[in-house]
Formats: C-alpha cells, structure tokens, sequence
C-alpha cells in the first residue's frame, strides 16, 4: 500500500500531518528521533487490515511547520500532542504503537489519559533518567551524554547539523555508519532532524515518569527490545519489565535499538498477536 497523502490537523496551536487507511479499532503509530510518518509505511496495510491505521509526524518532524521551537519542547510535549490528536479525530480508545522517544511521550499520554488508550505497545523508550539509579547505569548514563547528547548540543548550538545527527545516529548503529548511509537516506534524516535540535536544546529533554505511575497503568503493555541494543536501552527496558504490572516483552532477535527497522516481519507478527490477545479479554 503506498502511504496516503498526508492530511493536517491543529491541537493545541500545533498542527500535526497524519495518514491513515482502514476503518475499526484505531491503531495509532508513533515515530521516534529522526523520523516521520513516513517511517511506519511498510506496516500501514497489514495493520489497515485490522483497524484504523494512524501514523503521524511529532510536531517537529517533517512536513510540519511548528516554529519556535518549545524551549521546554520533551515527550511531554509529544504526549499533549498525542492526545490532542486521539481526541481531535475521535480515534480513542486507541491502540497506540511507539518507537524511541516518540514510545515515551506515548507512556506519558497512557499516564494522563488511560481512557485513550486501549493497549500501548513500545519499542526502548529511553527512560534515561532511570539510568543513574540501576546498577552500573551511572558509567553508562555519563558516557552517552559526553559521547552524544553533548556533541548533538553544542553541534546545533554552532549550526553544524549534520555533525550533530551523525553522532546520534553514529552511536546507535556504529561508528562511521551515518557516512556511509545513502544519500537519500542522509537527506531524509537531516529532513527530520529538527525534532532531535529541538530536544537538544530543551531545557528539560528528559522528564521524570515515575515507576509508580507506570505500574499503575490499567491498560495491558507489550515490550519490543533488541537483543543486540545498547547498555542505554538495555538497562532501561529490563528495569521497566519489573515496573510495568500488565506489561510483556519480547526480545526482537539480531536487532538493535530500531527493531521496526531491523526486522520489521517480527516486530508486525508480534504486535498483531499481542493486539488480538487484547481484544479477546
């Protein structure tokens, strides 16, 4: 199925490009850094095929137009946004599916408004604020802000996109790895790369969820991890396994931290499985 035209809708003073196909149950799709709604295509059908597939682009990434950027722009922000959009399009109770740091503001809108949310799958939201209180989190917490978020700052800071993004991507897929990316591919991500600026130079790019809010979210949760991920998200997913009172996880084999990428085929079977459980009970 080709993506559908993106159509714009405005919660909240920000106006949010989404597709969507079939009809049913809506199942919500979240991107993570980096991406848009583009990054869901290849599962638009399969999922169309069981309900109202909605993929949208957070309010940062491409083709939306949100200016100023939020000085205290975090998945806080995206979680208004996610629920301004379930809201402005009727789509509640959702099934509501989430990458990355798109997968946090999704935990942060289950939090707020649990009567939107009707299951909430996520693949290694980077909860990393955790990360100084687990154990041998704290090296692992230091060395990822020196050896990305630092330089992502300070390259935006000085308008050097491309340095900025190929030391976050650099850090998830090996070093050198964003040179030798495609140029299409390059272009694209520079294209989306104004929601990792945004969060760079947040004044709050990692907000607080308490483990207590989390487990007591009512609504049941299935975990995506990568077996080959890094410490970062590797610690954070085993802690929030612990935390999450209706969760499940899944280890996604012979992928790293972007299983929907890696290994799509998985990560589509897995869900779907997941979502029929929940509507069975």
């Amino acid at each position: 199925m080709k993506t559908p035209l993106p159509q714009l809708v405005t919660v909240g003073g920000i106006g949010l490009h989404y597709a969507a196909a079939g009809s049913g149950r809506a199942i919500v799709f979240v991107h993570g850094g980096l991406g848009d709604y583009r990054y869901w295509a290849a599962q638009l059908e399969p999922f169309a095929a069981r309900g109202r597939a909605v993929t949208y682009s957070r309010r940062y990434s491409y083709p939306n137009d949100n200016h100023p950027f939020d000085p205290e722009y975090s998945p806080l922000s995206d979680a208004r946004d996610l629920i301004g959009l379930i809201e402005a399009l009727s789509l509640g109770p959702a099934h509501v599916i989430a990458a990355s740091i798109g997968a946090c503001g999704a935990l942060f809108a289950a939090v707020e408004r649990p009567d939107l949310v009707r299951s909430l799958v996520v693949a290694e939201p980077p909860m990393l604020r955790w990360l100084p209180e687990l154990p041998g989190g704290g090296a692992v917490w230091r060395a990822f802000r020196e050896q990305v978020w630092d330089v992502c700052t300070e390259g935006f800071r000085r308008g050097e996109r491309v340095r900025a993004v190929a030391a976050f991507i650099d850090y998830f897929l090996g070093p050198g790895r964003y040179d030798r990316l495609p140029a299409p591919v390059r272009a694209r991500i520079l294209e989306d790369s104004r929601d990792l600026e945004a969060q760079a130079l947040s004044v709050a790019p990692f907000p607080e969820l308490g483990r207590d809010a989390i487990r007591a979210l009512p609504m049941r949760v299935l975990m995506l991890s990568g077996a080959l991920t890094r410490p970062t998200h590797a610690l954070v997913d085993a802690e929030l396994e612990t935390v999450l009172s209706l969760g499940e996880r899944v280890i996604v084999p012979a992928a790293g931290h972007d299983v929907w990428v890696e290994q799509p085929a998985f990560c589509r079977d897995a869900t779907l499985a997941f979502l029929n459980r929940v509507e069975q009970r």
